[in-house]
């Protein structure tokens, strides 16, 4: 689910403490949510879209977080 994420941080050479600052939360914290062992509230990932947009992208919650329909079917 975070490979997106990760290639869009990797684009904007973002790191975790960036990312972290922008979201207002720890480094530890974003780390865990890259690595899965925690989830993404929806206000971070709100956050986060709009802010990769802000750099210049053009992405959802959708587009970010899940890597594929049927991921995201599998949620509903």
């Amino acid at each position: 689910m975070n490979r997106n994420i990760r290639a869009e941080m990797a684009r904007h050479e973002l790191t975790v403490e960036k990312v972290a600052k922008v979201l207002k939360v720890s480094a530890v914290s974003v780390s865990n949510k890259l690595n899965g062992k925690r989830p993404w509230a929806l206000d971070e990932a709100k956050t986060l879209v709009d802010y990769l947009n802000s750099l210049g992208g053009n992405h959802t919650i959708e587009s970010l977080f899940y890597d594929n329909l049927s991921e995201l079917a599998k949620v509903k």
